[in-house]
């Protein structure tokens, strides 16, 4: 049964999809135990399957996920949604089988200039705008989020990302300011004075993993997919994750970044209320630390690092 549909993408398309598809071939999901194919239809049309099952992704069972990213649709949540946020939906079958347009995304060694980043900070800001103090209902709690990758909760992914989750934050004290490396240790055992804090600063919907892994800007939209883990929190936390992520595609620094972002959110955010949220991304990353600095271009996520630091101390 056809749950959710596209007006214009889903005309004429037989149900249930997966069973006309003429080839289906499997894509890998990251970190994420989800199962994606890519589906060829009669005709040559391309979509990507993805089957959301608790049963098959370790994240869903560690959020409390009962089918998020289909859910907010079927449930009207994101009729809000602004239109500039293109999530690339076709339709949402029972049994929660997602079907998505097949998004090209960004080519490594992309640059995006300042007019660009502002244009992508526009489109988050515009959606923050539109669920501000009023988040839907289902959403992932912020404490859960910034624990995921904590090494216990971890341990009920594939072995082998388990344990290199592990191995970085075996190494993280070893790599930032003992304080800072407490303190994270610290809120990863129990975040709830961070998550606190946060939500003093106000709520509304994060899409929670806004990077150009996820992310397509296009001349009249941003193409965002994922939604898995959509939570509800205060607009710098999509930030931080976007600049922490994507700091290497940008034209700018991190402080002219910022100033791009607090002039997009329009005064529902202030720069010290970044200080919280750059602590919270540590808490969320800092597995990925030692990673980062063996890799190609060490000294960019060496200063990115740092710049992470300094602002986390402030929140300390």
């Amino acid at each position: 049964m056809i749950r959710w549909s596209h007006p214009e993408r889903d005309s004429d398309l037989p149900a249930p999809l997966r069973d006309h598809a003429v080839s289906r071939e499997p894509i890998a999901a990251g970190a994420s135990t989800a199962l994606l194919e890519r589906l060829v239809l009669p005709g040559g049309r391309r979509l990507v399957s993805k089957h959301i099952a608790a049963e098959l992704d370790w994240m869903m069972r560690a959020t409390n996920d009962s089918g998020r990213a289909a859910e907010l649709w079927v449930s009207g949540a994101m009729d809000r949604l602004p239109a500039v946020i293109d999530p690339a939906l076709v339709r949402i079958e029972d049994g929660w089988y997602l079907y998505m347009e097949e998004v090209e995304f960004h080519r490594r060694g992309t640059r995006f200039s300042a007019e660009q980043i502002t244009r992508v900070l526009d489109a988050l800001a515009d959606m923050h705008a539109a669920y501000w103090q009023g988040p839907p209902a289902g959403l992932c709690r912020l404490g859960d989020l910034l624990t995921l990758l904590a090494p216990e909760r971890v341990a009920s992914a594939d072995p082998g990302f388990a344990e290199f989750v592990r191995g970085g934050w075996e190494l993280f004290p070893e790599l930032v300011p003992s304080e800072v490396a407490d303190a994270v240790l610290a809120l990863l055992d129990d975040p709830s004075p961070l998550v606190a804090t946060l939500e003093l600063h106000g709520l509304t919907l994060l899409h929670s993993d806004p990077h150009f892994g996820n992310a397509v800007l296009l001349p009249d939209r941003l193409v965002l997919i994922d939604w898995s883990l959509a939570a509800a929190g205060p607009p710098a936390i999509d930030f931080v994750w976007f600049l922490d992520q994507s700091h290497a595609f940008l034209d700018a620094s991190h402080d002219e970044v910022v100033e791009l972002f607090l002039r997009a959110e329009d005064g529902r955010v202030q720069d010290e209320m970044l200080d919280a949220a750059c602590l919270a991304q540590l808490v969320n990353t800092g597995w990925q630390v030692r990673h980062w600095l063996d890799g190609e271009d060490s000294a960019a996520h060496r200063a990115n690092l740092d710049w992470f630091v300094a602002r986390a101390r402030n929140a300390l």
